[in-house]
Formats: C-alpha cells, sequence, structure tokens
C-alpha cells in the first residue's frame, strides 16, 4: 500500500509535468522537430551471490538474497527535478528500517523541494540531523523566507523473538519537525522544532524491559557571513527527554535538569506539545564556530558544549558530556604550494560534577605539505592526543590515575608521471605511533609502539587498455610481552578484452605472512586471497559483472573461506 502510494505520488508529479510541455507546445507553432522536453538519467541494478567458509570449527554455505537497486531522475525543462532511488531485498528482517525502501524528493527550480517515501533530511546537528523516516515532507524557500516541515515513522514496529537473539525489539516511533527560517543558502537564521514518540501499543508488552519514549527538541542553526573573510557558525538544542511514557506526569519544576531555572523556563513555553513525567530529562547542547579565510592564512576557532544524557529521536548518536574548544590556523605560502595546518585543543567531561573522575584531553596536531609544478606531492605530520584524570566528587588513587600521551608521526609521498599511452603512480608512507604512560606506576604495563610502512606503484596504459598495480606492506606492534609483525605483497592486473574493449577483466593476489609472540611461544601464519572479476557491456546500456574472492588462512585460526557475486546492470 505504502508503495502505491509513492508510486501515485512520483506519476502525479511526473504527469504535471508532461501536461506543462504539452501546454507549451500546443502554444508553439514550428517546422522543426520538437524537442524531448523531459529527459530521464539514471541505473538500476540487480545482485545476488554465495558464501561459504569451511574452518573455525564450521562448515557453511549459503545464497546471498537477491538485491535490487537503483536511482534514477526526471529533468523537466520547466524545472522541476525529480531523483527517485529504491532498494528491495528477499532479506526484509525485522530491523528498526526494513531493507525495502523507495523514495523521492522532487525540486522546483531552487525554492520548493518536496519529500516522499523513505528520506533522509537534514535540518541541524542537533535536532533532525539524517535520521531516516518512513513519510512525507516539504521545503519551501520563497525569496528570503526558509520553511520545513517533515512527518513519519522513524521506526518500525518489532516484537521481540526468543527464537531470534538478534532480533532488537522497539516499539513504533513516529514524529515530525519544522523548520521557520530567513536568509538563503549561504546566511540564514533557523528555529526548529522536532517532536517524536513512541506507540506503546505496538507491541506486546509481556516481560520485555523496553519502555516507550517521548521526545521533544527546539533548536536554532545559523550561518552569517560577517564579512568578505569572516564566517560566523552557531548551533543550539534543548531536549526534553521522557524515557518511559507510562510514568506520572509532574510539574515542569520537578524535572531532572543540567540548568534547573533555564530548562523549567524552556519547558514552560511547550507544556501544549509535550507533558513532562516523572523519567523526564532535559539537557542541551550547542557548537559555535568563528572561520577567517585569507590569502595567506586561515583560521578556526570551535567551541561545542554538550550536557550528559543529551538525546534527540532526530539523530542516531551523539558524543554527550563534554566540553571542548579549538583552535586551527592554516598557514599558505609560494602561491598554495606550501601549506601548513595545525589545530590545537582542549576538552573535558564531568560537565554536571556528577562522576568521580574528571578526564581531560589535550589534543595537538601540524600538518606540512608541499605540492611541485611537476606532480610531487610529500607531506610530513605530527600529533599528540594527550589525556590525564583528576579527582571528581571522590578521591583518585595515584594507581588508577589515568595519565596517557598518544603519538604519531606520518609521513607521505606521491610522484605521478604523465605520458602520451601510459601513467605511472608511486606512493609511498611511514606512521609511527607511541602510546606514552606518564604514571610511573603504571607505565611498564601500557606503553606500546606501532611502525606501518607501505609502497605502491600503479600504472595505467591507455594504449593496451590495461592496469597493473603492486605494493607491499608492513606493520609491527610492539608491547609488554607481545611482538606481532604483518607483511606481504599484493598485484592486482587489470585488461579490456574482445572488439570494443566490452569485456573488463581482473585479477589479483595478496599475500600476508604473520609473526606474533606472546610471551614465550613463536605463532606463525599466512593469509592468501585470490580475487576474480569480469565485466561484460552486452549493450550500452546493459551489462554483466562476475565477482569471485577466495581466502586461504593458514595458522592458529586455519580456515577457506569463498565468496562470489553477480549482478546485471541496467543504465538509460
Amino acid at each position: 500500500m505504502k508503495t502505491l502510494l509513492l508510486t501515485l505520488c512520483i506519476y502525479y508529479v511526473g504527469g504535471q509535468i508532461l501536461a506543462q510541455q504539452a501546454d507549451s507546445s500546443h502554444s508553439k507553432k514550428t517546422t522543426k522537430v520538437s524537442v524531448p522536453k523531459v529527459s530521464i538519467t539514471g541505473e538500476m541494478n540487480l545482485s545476488t551471490g554465495y558464501y561459504e567458509m569451511d574452518g573455525l570449527g564450521t562448515t557453511q554455505g549459503q545464497f546471498n538474497p537477491w538485491t535490487a537497486n537503483g536511482n534514477f531522475t526526471l529533468v523537466s525543462e520547466s524545472g522541476w527535478t525529480v531523483p527517485v532511488n529504491f532498494l528491495w531485498s528477499s532479506q526484509n528482517y525485522q530491523y528498526r528500517q526494513p531493507y525495502n525502501q523507495i523514495g523521492t524528493s522532487p525540486q522546483f527550480r531552487k525554492w520548493l523541494k518536496l519529500h516522499g517515501g523513505y528520506r533522509n533530511v537534514y535540518f541541524s546537528p542537533f535536532t533532525l540531523a539524517g535520521h531516516s523516516f518512513l513519510g512525507a515532507g516539504i521545503e519551501l524557500n520563497p525569496g528570503i523566507l526558509r520553511i520545513g516541515a517533515v512527518y513519519g515513522k522513524l521506526n518500525r514496529a518489532i516484537e521481540s523473538n526468543y527464537a531470534d537473539p538478534d532480533r532488537v525489539a522497539s516499539f513504533e516511533r513516529t514524529g515530525y519537525s519544522l523548520k521557520l527560517g530567513l536568509g538563503n543558502q549561504r546566511d540564514y537564521f533557523d528555529l526548529i522544532l522536532l517532536k517524536a514518540s513512541d506507540n506503546p501499543t505496538s507491541i506486546q508488552a509481556g516481560n520485555n524491559p523496553l519502555k516507550p519514549a517521548e521526545n521533544l527538541v527546539v533548536g536554532i542553526s545559523s550561518r552569517l557571513q560577517l564579512s568578505p573573510k569572516l564566517r560566523l557558525e552557531i548551533d543550539a538544542a534543548g531536549s526534553a527527554y521522557t524515557n518511559d511514557l507510562r510514568t506520572d506526569e509532574i510539574a515542569v519544576s520537578q524535572i531532572q535538569a543540567a540548568d534547573q531555572a533555564l530548562h523549567t523556563q524552556y519547558l514552560q513555553h511547550t507544556k501544549d506539545v509535550f507533558i513532562p513525567r516523572a523519567s523526564t530529562q532535559a539537557y542541551s547542547a550547542v557548537q559555535a564556530a568563528l572561520i577567517r579565510k585569507g590569502k595567506y592564512a586561515d583560521l578556526k576557532i570551535k567551541y561545542k558544549r554538550i550536557e550528559p544524557g543529551y538525546k534527540s529521536m532526530g539523530a542516531y548518536y551523539f558524543q554527550t558530556d563534554l566540553e571542548s574548544f579549538l583552535v586551527a590556523p592554516t598557514l599558505k605560502m609560494f602561491k598554495n604550494r606550501l601549506t601548513l595546518q595545525s589545530s590545537l585543543g582542549y576538552q573535558h567531561d564531568n560537565l554536571l560534577h556528577q562522576k568521580k573522575t574528571e578526564t581531560d584531553r589535550l589534543i595537538g596536531s601540524a600538518t606540512l605539505s608541499l605540492s611541485t609544478d611537476n606532480n610531487l606531492m610529500i607531506d610530513v605530520g605530527f600529533s599528540n592526543y594527550g589525556i590525564t584524570q583528576k579527582a571528581g566528587y571522590v578521591p583518585l588513587i595515584d594507581t588508577l590515575r589515568l595519565s596517557q600521551n598518544d603519538r604519531t608521526f606520518s609521513g607521505n609521498l606521491m610522484k605521478i608521471w604523465v605520458g602520451k599511452s601510459a601513467t605511472h603512480t608511486l606512493m609511498t608512507s611511514a606512521i609511527y605511533q607511541e602510546l606514552q604512560d606518564l604514571n610511573p606506576l603504571t607505565a611498564d604495563f601500557n606503553q606500546n609502539q606501532n611502525w606501518n610502512y607501505a609502497f605502491n606503484y600503479s600504472c595505467q596504459n591507455f594504449s593496451l587498455y590495461m592496469d597493473i598495480n603492486a605494493g607491499y606492506s608492513y606493520t609491527k606492534n610492539s608491547a609488554l610481552g607481545m611482538n606481532m609483525v604483518f607483511q606481504g605483497p599484493s598485484l592486482n592486473l587489470s585488461k579490456k578484452l574482445l572488439k570494443n574493449q566490452k569485456l573488463s577483466t581482473h585479477i589479483g593476489v595478496s599475500y600476508l605472512e604473520s609473526e606474533a609472540t606472546i610471551s614465550e611461544p613463536e605463532q606463525k601464519g599466512t593469509v592468501i586471497t585470490h580475487s576474480l572479476g569480469a565485466e561484460y557491456q552486452l549493450t550500452p546500456t546493459h551489462r554483466f559483472s562476475f565477482h569471485w574472492n577466495y581466502i586461504e588462512s593458514k595458522g592458529p585460526q586455519s580456515f577457506h573461506q569463498y565468496q562470489g557475486s553477480i549482478s546485471y546492470t541496467m543504465s538509460f
């Protein structure tokens, strides 16, 4: 039913486009052949595969579910652009967002955009921030007005099943978000509201510990160009989150909040759309940045503060309980051929003084990049992440005090030779990392070093329609009582065959050798990976592809793994 409604919506928009074009063609008389008024471009793909593993105490093989996905766009000379995306699979387990999805966001010029089906809409980082939903929406930008509204299902109802422990139960969750602002894409000020809640009756209660929740978020988002070189960015929001809708209603003054006066005042104005309950908590989040762009130097100053427990049903995840400051200057010299990028930041947690310990982080980094006219690029970098702890509401024992530095030194070089018939590329990189424990009572147990080296050469031969890629990697990790080394080469060849190069082939092999010494015994192992692939262009719009991968592991964990896939693609 949902797919049918969405199809009718697309059909209606397309019909309106064709109707406008038909009216236009009747109003004009010409002897020339008429040019199509609507163009369609896109791609659709149908694929399936097979997977089998032999070893590690088990032997299993299975065919992968078939999957159909694609996207196509209708463009009209009248100003309509209608992109459609879809994903359909024979595997449609009861996850919060199903595999089978279809959605479209028709846009008329630059001032009207519609949303239908499964969509990801972004209003601000602390309110509606790209959470998938099944529903509808609209965004209007006539003149300096900025208007947005979306409504839909954020999560589907999923019943728990003891026979399927991987199935995560969830209530059906619906919500809406509204945006009202002034400005344009470059300079604007938006006021945003998001309201979402779970349906307690959408799944059976039983012994399920899951609790139906409700959320109200009010936020602002602004971008202001203060001068040709100076830009200000601000995002802030307050969130009232009820963890259990079944708890009793309470007065606003009883809500647990970081800033009681501020959050109480905020909730007094939203009581008509949100009912505070005994499990309601209110927290806030804010971030701001001042950016200056110059001919020879750039400067960015950023501040962020997110209180512990801050959540929005319009976003998937937030790193909470943190306050950070960042200064990031950039120097540009010799017509941008030499660039020095650096940053210095400070971050701490325990904003509400409710933790036993408080963690402070001092972060610094610098990268020097050189780019020459003869396609030579070199960059060297250094970063240091320092972390220390101090007492919170209880004294901190010295043997448990965390005080560490994580340092990284890196260097990269890339050289490109461009010829008439071939292009050669050489890339090398070296990275050294070390963890330095500054607590003398624990230093002997935590310090470790890591070395990474990589070499890669590639050649693209235009006359032979062939690509060659060869590389070698080396990794070593050293810590207390442990040394591990991984190293080995890899080779990949690609070549186009047959008339008009309709057949593209690929073959690859890699060899990885490992040596591990943990305490006393030494363990050795190898992993060999073989890959084979082909793609045949049947017609300019139809092609078939095949890929096969075989992994053979010998050593402490020996196994054989086979994986293959086949797909059909139509472009138009």
